[in-house]
């Protein structure tokens, strides 16, 4: 069962891949078949079955030769091992439509944020939609997700304001304030809360790797911030339990 959820997580990272392209552009994610990005040519069915397709294409058009980035099979890969961590991780299929909806959405918000530093209202609005559903099949109560709402976007409100005033830009986008609101209307108060608080530890790692190893590896310098809440927030669904253990043992 656990090798078909991961074939199923492939198939649905192929989509993503298609919604991660086409939301920052203003285009139907419904309509369209799916074209090569160079010479715009119709991709057929075999071209774009999950991974295989890329492997055995070699990574490049099979109507121009122009080559496809190992991006697209990286998210079907993921998106395939999230699915199956998801199926190990729940007991209930309430709580494996949870984690399967909560991490596809923070997969497509930290994408589209790193390609286009922007977070999509049309994401945001699905997020929102989803978490107020998932209250009914999940213990965390209506209260705690109001409560979440409320921190999350309050507290990272208050840096963008004071921020804002005291240095004259802003420590990150208004879209990340309206992120991190939708994810508590997700996750409740106490995941909010750390969500809130490891995101800028998991930002000040990665921010570090980037000083040493990006002018070698030719990765980027600069990052938006919704990448980095969007990676605390799946650690803090996954480990949330751990992490306030970790914290209690080593401070209190």
């Amino acid at each position: 069962m656990g090798i078909l959820v991961f074939l199923y997580g492939l198939i649905f990272g192929s989509f993503y891949n298609v919604v991660i392209y086409r939301i920052p552009a203003d285009k139907s994610i419904a309509k369209g078949r799916s074209m090569c990005g160079s010479c715009n040519h119709t991709l057929a069915a075999k071209d774009l079955v999950p991974v295989l397709s890329w492997v055995f294409l070699k990574a490049k058009c099979r109507y121009c030769g122009s080559k496809i980035s190992m991006r697209y099979p990286i998210i079907e890969l993921v998106t395939g091992l999230l699915f199956y961590i998801a199926y190990a991780s729940s007991g209930s299929i309430w709580e494996f439509l949870f984690y399967v909806s909560l991490w596809s959405m923070l997969l497509i918000t930290a994408m589209i944020d790193y390609d286009e530093m922007i977070i999509s209202d049309a994401v945001l609005l699905v997020f929102t939609v989803v978490g107020l559903v998932s209250i009914l099949g999940m213990k965390a109560g209506l209260l705690t997700r109001v409560y979440g709402l409320a921190f999350g976007f309050g507290f990272y409100f208050a840096i963008y304001y004071v921020a804002k005033l005291i240095y004259k830009k802003e420590a990150f986008g208004f879209g990340d304030v309206m992120l991190m609101g939708a994810l508590g209307i997700f996750m409740g108060f106490r995941d909010t809360v750390l969500t809130s608080i490891l995101s800028f530890y998991v930002a000040l790692i990665i921010i570090v790797i980037m000083k040493i190893f990006g002018k070698k590896t030719g990765l980027r310098q600069e990052i938006p911030f919704g990448p980095y809440i969007c990676i605390a927030a799946f650690l803090v669904s996954l480990y949330g339990d751990e992490i306030v253990n970790l914290y209690l043992n080593l401070f209190m």
